[in-house]
């Protein structure tokens, strides 16, 4: 059963929302049913297992894994012809699940369907698209998160978690950092260049797998503006942990110059616009449970928002209104990180699905729903969880290997020798 390929964010998400262990909470959302869930399926009391297994996929109907669990538990109660439906809507997908070995389709393993589903999931791990190597960095262990561009100069810059500082690549791939821990940063996750005003904005933040790493600062977070040239840093927009968490992991740019920043912690959008250059609040939403990635429609009358657990969302920006876009059946739209506009479609990188991917979204004329799906790039064998990239006109560049599940149980990093070289991928858009 619990097979979550969750991205390491969003199972803190998923705690916050079953609470802690020795606390109760009456109110019947999607951590209760959650918690049953997971109680009645340890008590092997599968119908109640499956009734509320059918609750949590109410609250959360377009996560593929929350489906599986769904399935598993038809399968357990009996109603399998109901969970070879979901598996196959998941197979449709394009997703991998190792059914054949999971116990709770015992009933199913000598169906003519199941075997067929099996097959189709076998066949979803064939590598798809043609993705290269951009570049490689020397430190194994930077932990990378994201990649941004500077036009003028054609140098990427890359963002490390672990070692809190950013690296500049130049075009002849030449390394050299240009912002260290000095500066002030913590982890350093999304970043965007500002070309026209001469800026690199960086969103940081405090979290276990950084050096330097203080309990108290947990949940500390902060969005950084440097000189484009020198690395000077420029302004510091910083928020507390008190009294909650933030953690600002992405971040984009109008062309006017204001900044829109997703708390994936604490759900909402801030933004600082040129005029006022102040950390804001724009918008909370009950639809938010972890923003990730940003990206503004071609007109910048819409800011599409990735939430990792529910899907993508559109705000309206003039009437500050967040509605969620809709999707046919057999795609899956959430565990999107990083999110990119393109071309009236959305380039997605989604890490908390297997196969992690690279998808494309097709939206309609009103950005209110995906008409169809593809995959940019699957199964590479390089990847060690993909994270976040960059548009370079028709080319997307992208971290191949973040590697987020390097650390041990205590947040201590992996010995070099367990450690890559952090790759830049890049592929050609059509």
């Amino acid at each position: 059963m619990w097979q979550l390929i969750m991205r390491r964010i969003f199972v803190i998400l998923l705690f916050l929302y079953t609470g802690a262990l020795t606390q109760e909470n009456s109110v019947k959302d999607f951590g209760y049913y959650w918690r049953q869930a997971q109680n009645t399926y340890k008590a092997k009391d599968y119908p109640a297992y499956l009734e509320n297994m059918k609750e949590v996929v109410k609250f959360r109907p377009d996560n593929p894994n929350m489906k599986y669990n769904l399935a598993c538990a038809q399968a357990l109660a009996g109603s399998t012809n109901d969970a070879l439906a979901i598996l196959n809507t998941l197979a449709e997908m394009g997703l991998v699940y190792d059914a054949a070995a999971d116990e709770d389709f015992s009933a199913l393993k000598t169906s003519e369907a199941f075997q067929s589903l099996v097959e189709k999931f076998a066949r979803n791990k064939t590598p798809v698209g043609r993705s290269e190597v951009a570049f490689k960095l020397p430190e194994k262990d930077l932990i990378t998160e994201s990649v941004a561009y500077d036009p003028k100069t054609a140098a990427f810059f890359v963002s490390s978690v672990h070692k809190r500082k950013i690296v500049r690549v130049d075009k002849t791939g030449a390394c050299k950092d240009f912002v260290t821990s000095q500066a002030g940063l913590w982890s350093v996750l999304g970043m965007k260049v500002d070309a026209t005003r001469g800026v690199l904005w960086t969103c940081s933040a405090v979290v276990p797998e950084m050096q330097g790493y203080k309990k108290e600062d947990d949940g500390r977070s902060g969005v950084y503006k440097f000189d484009l040239k020198t690395g000077r840093l420029i302004k510091s927009y910083l928020l507390s942990n008190q009294p909650q968490a933030h953690v600002f992991g992405d971040l984009t740019i109008s062309a006017g110059g204001d900044v829109y920043i997703s708390d994936s912690v604490s759900p909402a959008i801030y933004c600082i616009t040129r005029k006022k250059d102040e950390l804001e609040l724009f918008l909370t939403s009950d639809l938010f449970r972890s923003p990730q990635g940003l990206t503004f429609s071609a007109d910048e009358k819409h800011l599409f928002v990735a939430d990792y657990s529910v899907g993508i969302l559109k705000i309206d920006l003039p009437a500050k209104r967040a509605i969620k876009i809709a999707a046919p059946e057999n795609v899956a739209f959430t565990t999107v990180d990083g999110m990119y506009f393109y071309k009236n479609s959305l380039i997605a990188i989604q890490n908390g699905i297997n196969p992690h991917r690279v998808a494309r979204f097709f939206l309609n004329q009103n950005y209110d729903r995906i008409e169809r799906a593809g995959v940019v790039a699957a199964n590479h064998p390089l990847f060690n969880e993909p994270t976040l990239g960059v548009l370079v006109r028709d080319t997307f560049y992208y971290i191949a290997n973040s590697q987020w599940g390097s650390f041990n149980q205590d947040k201590t990093i992996f010995p070099l020798e367990k450690l890559q070289e952090p790759i830049v991928l890049k592929t050609e858009l059509q």
